[in-house]
């Protein structure tokens, strides 16, 4: 499998790609090709035709979860695909129909959420909901929604709020998912993630329980780890957790602030992400 970052908070040194707060990454494994996430804007396009990627080619559009950042390029991805005449329909997998509830940030008085309709996406996907995992190819698995299996984490609701039954009411966003990858040993299996709003911890043991793997390999992407909106406790308790698992590869990046990302780097062999990377894993 190969992971491409095509848009992240940072970009790597000498690459001269652009970046933002926003994630996309693609991602090839056997014969199948798989945008996940669409950043914040048009960003990720302008740099995939800087790598000479061809988003046309998707055959799987993943939404990990409806926030902006993520969902935001969607329309330009759109707009892409009719300038340049889209020749199929990707299958644009999500978790839940939550991504569709809207999501209101009233601090800063703008939309948090997905600002496209079903139908707007119907136009140019197949939408699939899938909540339970479901093998894009032998190796490769959308995770679906995750599973919880410790209390410190997927507990502090985020700034935006969504709407349900004409309430506003509290959001830990549901619907957040991630992509595993199950490595030729049977043993080891890495974690494709953008935000991880169910926790690194979490995510790594929901990944090892769908995969019978025993060993994180590789973790590629967010933690959700800022000191602002979680208590250093959780903190402590993750970095507890990510020490023991002795992983072999360790990316951390968008939505993990400086003071996280400082901890997790002294836990864990951890190794620079940002726009422009590119793994290949076994």
């Amino acid at each position: 499998m190969k992971v491409t970052l095509l848009v992240e908070n940072n970009s790597l040194f000498c690459v001269y790609l652009n970046s933002e707060h926003g994630f996309s990454a693609w991602v090839e494994d056997e014969d199948k090709k798989i945008l996940f996430d669409c950043g914040y804007s048009d960003n990720f396009i302008k740099n995939a035709e800087a790598l000479q990627i061809d988003l046309r080619e998707a055959d799987y559009v993943v939404l990990s979860h409806c926030h902006r950042d993520h969902s935001g390029g969607l329309k330009y991805l759109m707009k892409y695909y009719r300038d340049n005449a889209m020749f199929h329909r990707p299958v644009l997998l999500a978790a839940s129909e939550e991504i569709f509830t809207k999501r209101w940030n009233f601090a800063k008085n703008h939309n948090s959420g997905l600002t496209l309709s079903r139908k707007e996406l119907e136009e140019y996907f197949d939408v699939k909901i899938q909540e339970t995992p479901f093998w894009i190819t032998n190796s490769l698995c959308f995770m679906g929604l995750c599973e919880r299996t410790n209390d410190f984490e997927h507990v502090h609701p985020q700034r935006a709020k969504r709407l349900v039954n004409g309430i506003w009411c509290d959001d830990v966003v549901d619907e957040d998912t991630q992509l595993c990858y199950r490595h030729k040993n049977y043993k080891d299996v890495s974690v494709i993630a953008a935000c991880a709003h169910y926790g690194i911890c979490n995510i790594m043991e929901y990944a090892k329980k769908i995969t019978g793997c025993q060993h994180i390999h590789t973790y590629l992407g967010g933690s959700h780890l800022r000191i602002d909106e979680v208590p250093q406790s959780q903190l402590d308790q993750t970095c507890k957790y990510v020490k023991g698992q002795k992983i072999t590869q360790f990316y951390i990046c968008h939505d993990t602030d400086l003071h996280c990302k400082q901890a997790l780097w002294n836990c864990t062999p951890s190794k620079e992400a940002g726009s422009g990377l590119q793994i290949e894993l076994k």
